[in-house]
């Protein structure tokens, strides 16, 4: 069958697009026909296979059911499924939940007293997991020596060396900006810092003597950690805090301000 036509026809593919045509001829199996802006130029086929309906510009219209040919889905219908199956999927895994308490042991230590080892516990308080009460405990050691010295009758003294030990305790809270829930997150937040240990001189001048005192000292530290967490169960943490005495004793006697610092590597267990 030949069909002549002048006016703009439009050919509906199943795949959702519109062609503005010229019908020349519906055939057995193909449509023939102009691109409706470039008549005088060369005739195009397409397979009925591929055609839903043909409306003409008189207002008739031909439709096609394709045969055995399944009907192919619009582009809407291809964005409509991919976002279903796109949601399934987040139903299917649903998002991995962190337990919210961590005790964890740290066994690089360093703080402005030398370095040691140390353990903390972390209690998320909402089930955002945005704020945790935390409590970093540690003890870290400083090395004193007395060198080497000449007494009051010219003998050398032989060095001594001191290990002093300071205990530090400096409950806080840890604020997630984004969250405690995922692979990687960072906190920041306030702690109170009390330290208690010795501290020992030399006096070196007519006989080698060293005298220990009690060191005592109340601070307060904001310590920033990055959060990493490789599965449900454990947890790893980069730790680093920064902050200032407002009481430093040594021997009963204050002492001018301190600086405060704390760094660790700490690896830890999640549970409920």
């Amino acid at each position: 069958m030949s069909v002549a036509a002048f006016s703009q026809d439009k050919i509906y593919k199943r795949d959702g697009t519109v062609l503005s045509v010229v019908v020349k001829e519906v055939g057995d199996k193909n449509i023939k026909y102009k691109k409706f802006d470039n008549q005088t130029g060369p005739d195009y086929a397409i397979s009925k296979d591929d055609i839903e309906r043909i409306t003409y510009q008189n207002g008739s219209e031909d439709t096609f059911d394709g045969g055995d040919m399944p009907r192919r889905p619009s582009l809407l219908e291809i964005r409509e499924e991919m976002l279903r199956k796109r949601q399934e999927r987040k139903v299917a895994r649903p998002k991995t939940y962190m337990e919210p308490n961590i005790l964890a042991i740290a066994p690089l230590q360093l703080s402005d007293n030398g370095i040691g080892f140390g353990i903390s516990y972390e209690r998320s308080l909402d089930k955002g997991g945005i704020i945790s009460f935390y409590v970093p405990v540690y003890l870290t050691w400083s090395v004193n020596s007395n060198g080497n010295s000449y007494n009051g009758n010219g003998t050398q003294n032989n060095s001594g060396v001191v290990y002093d030990p300071m205990f530090y305790i400096a409950p806080g809270i840890k604020i997630y900006p984004t969250g405690s829930q995922g692979k990687v997150k960072y906190s920041v937040g306030p702690n109170l810092v009390f330290a208690n240990g010795s501290q020992t001189n030399f006096d070196n001048y007519y006989y080698p003597t060293e005298t220990r005192e009690n060191r005592f000292m109340m601070g307060v530290m904001v310590i920033n950690t990055l959060n990493i967490n490789p599965t449900p169960k454990i947890y790893l943490g980069l730790e680093l805090g920064l902050g200032g005495t407002y009481i430093n004793k040594t021997g009963g006697v204050l002492d001018g301000a301190n600086t405060l610092v704390e760094f660790s590597f700490r690896i830890g267990y999640r549970f409920k």
